[in-house]
């Protein structure tokens, strides 16, 4: 692995036969940090943007690596088989994530206009989310709204054309297990566009969040 120099204010490791150079990787971290605090701006949130969300990059050009690497992150089972299209992940400020050639093609449904630099906006978005609901991880609601926030945060399939119908949107939410991010950031912009981003979070940890959501989408 090739380590940035130590006077570097994130610390960023590459594989060996990386071609992408360490400057390059720094941009794309800059450019992920400038859609946050834009984002934060816009919505009032300046100030959980104050401290650092990474201090670390760890860039893997061989999924299992990238894998094994992200159990040991997370302090879960070695064992455990993660889905082909996880690709990236930011705890205890440390950014693991796969090279763009591995990004293309694993999630190549995800590929868009600096989908990279989308992607990495996304792993930080779950950390400003924890920050506006002050560290309590349990309150980010069911998972296609806290995935619904972080691809609205990175504006992810902004330019979508999919079309949902009632009955398909209330499958969704009430999937409890993990589905189509693409019809997660659908379903997050329909309630963005009618309730306040803010009271949409803090009802997120209601034990009825979804029941109270449902009214609001249309036939």
């Amino acid at each position: 692995m090739m380590q940035y120099p130590p006077d570097s204010e994130i610390e960023i490791i590459l594989p060996d036969k990386e071609i992408i150079s360490f400057e390059d990787y720094r941009t794309y971290i800059d450019s992920a940090l400038e859609m946050i605090r834009s984002f934060s701006i816009k919505h009032g949130w300046e100030s959980y943007t104050k401290d650092a969300f990474i201090n670390k990059l760890m860039v893997y050009d061989d999924k299992k690596e990238f894998d094994q690497q992200l159990l040991k992150l997370v302090e879960a089972d070695p064992g455990i088989e993660l889905p082909e299209t996880y690709c990236a992940a930011l705890e205890n400020k440390i950014l693991v994530i796969v090279t763009p050639e591995i990004y293309s093609r694993v999630f190549p449904e995800g590929i868009e206009e600096n989908s990279y630099v989308k992607l990495i906006t996304h792993e930080i978005a779950h950390r400003l989310h924890i920050r506006i609901i002050e560290g309590l991880e349990d309150h980010m609601g069911p998972i296609w709204f806290y995935e619904g926030f972080a691809i609205y945060v990175a504006d992810q399939f902004s330019n979508s054309e999919l079309q949902l119908s009632r009955d398909q949107i209330i499958e969704i939410m009430n999937y409890p297990g993990r589905g189509n991010y693409q019809n997660y950031g659908h379903i997050f912009r329909l309630f963005a566009e009618k309730m306040p981003l803010l009271e949409l979070i803090m009802m997120a940890k209601e034990e009825h969040f979804n029941e109270r959501l449902i009214p609001l989408v249309g036939e």
